[in-house]
């Protein structure tokens, strides 16, 4: 169920698990709220009374390779360590991730027994009230596929779309969502919690970190198609003019605007000679990525009705950086995560050429990270299964 991109495996200069320190940072964050979260919601009394055992199972849904699920796993263990429990871990990705990678990295002296599953956590993984505790970081933003039948000629996600690219891409996150929590809510006992943390778009904003960094994606992508200039044949272009924030007394204006102005004046004339990707190719393509707002995760979780909402909160993970996000190390990072959606539609040449362009843009991303750092947009979520 649902398309596979796992990220890049292996341990060689663009893996995940070289490359993941953004995603650490995101953990680290919310490590002492899951903690408190655990002592204050879980009744380990009432929890293991009912499943008849003293093992607490733990499930990491798309955990990638590592390491930072196991850093993710010793802060949902740690507060229960006290007690007289064992704990069953099992960490969960598609069927195509670097299994051995993980396995191969568990920690040696991990107080916790451990296995693998493979398959899509838009479905159902474990036999029902067996898991105590549900967690996901960095994972559930990801679709089980794109929207279908979206004209999308502005960009290559959803974040400041036209109104029905965006609604799509709200729709089928809402539809992916629901799957994952019907799936859950059947797999946790009652009493039993779940930690979500995953990016999301603060209110009144169009534009994080995350949907910048895809838009200069898309611009790499149209300097693959315009390699080779030749053509007069003018065409139109439309540009998104996007209001970041407001307050009383001001308002900010996209810091990418000036950019996007110079690429789509770049690219006015359309090409006779083929480039290094066909336009219609970038056309047809959307990212299976959505950023939601919190006001998409309630109501798709109280529309559920299975669990109750303890915690829900916009953290904001560049607070534990002095200065901005690094635009360099965030480009490499991202690659890491990124570069399998894009070859499985382009090819391992393009996204190879298109990653390689994205790096001298680093300046420019550069200064919308600077404009977008005090922006708390990373989401935290507790809930009790009812």
């Amino acid at each position: 169920m649902g398309e596979s991109f796992p990220m890049k495996s292996g341990d060689d200069s663009h893996s995940y698990s070289k490359n993941s320190l953004y995603q650490k940072l995101a953990s680290d964050t919310v490590k002492e709220m899951i903690q408190e979260s655990v002592i204050k919601y879980l009744d380990t009394d009432k929890v293991t009374s009912s499943m008849g055992s003293t093992t607490i199972a733990l499930a990491d849904f798309g955990c990638s390779i590592g390491p930072n699920t196991f850093l993710a796993v010793q802060n949902l263990i740690q507060p229960l360590q006290t007690k007289n429990l064992e704990f069953q871990v099992f960490f969960n990705d598609h069927f195509s991730n670097d299994f051995n990678t993980l396995l191969t990295s568990l920690p040696p002296e991990r107080p916790y027994h451990a296995a693998a599953v493979g398959g899509s956590f838009y479905g159902r993984l474990f036999p029902r009230n067996s898991l105590t505790i549900a967690y996901s970081s960095q994972s559930l933003h990801w679709l089980s596929k794109p929207p279908q039948g979206v004209n999308n000629e502005a960009g290559i996600h959803g974040s400041g779309a036209p109104e029905p690219v965006a609604r799509a891409y709200s729709a089928q996150f809402e539809a992916d969502l629901g799957c994952f929590l019907d799936a859950r809510a059947e797999e946790i006992v009652s009493g039993g919690l779940m930690f979500l943390v995953m990016p999301a778009t603060p209110d009144g904003l169009t534009q994080t970190e995350l949907s910048a960094l895809f838009d200069f994606y898309g611009y790499s992508l149209m300097d693959l198609a315009d390699k080779v200039l030749c053509s007069l044949k003018l065409q139109t272009f439309y540009f998104r003019k996007h209001i970041l924030f407001k307050n009383r007394n001001y308002f900010h204006f996209d810091p990418l605007l000036k950019i996007k102005k110079f690429y789509f004046r770049k690219h006015l004339f359309s090409l006779n000679v083929q480039g290094v990707v066909e336009k219609s190719r970038i056309e047809e393509f959307n990212l299976p990525i959505h950023i939601p707002r919190l006001g998409e995760m309630r109501e798709v979780i109280e529309k559920n009705g299975c669990f109750r909402i303890e915690r829900m909160e916009l953290t904001n993970p560049k607070s534990k950086v002095a200065g901005p996000l690094d635009a360099a190390n965030v480009v490499t990072h991202m690659r890491s995560a990124m570069e399998g959606v894009f070859a499985a539609h382009f090819g391992a040449s393009v996204a190879d050429q298109m990653f390689d362009n994205v790096v001298p843009m680093t300046p420019r991303i550069a200064d919308c990270f600077k404009a977008l750092h005090h922006i708390s947009n990373q989401l935290f979520v507790v809930l009790t299964r009812k």
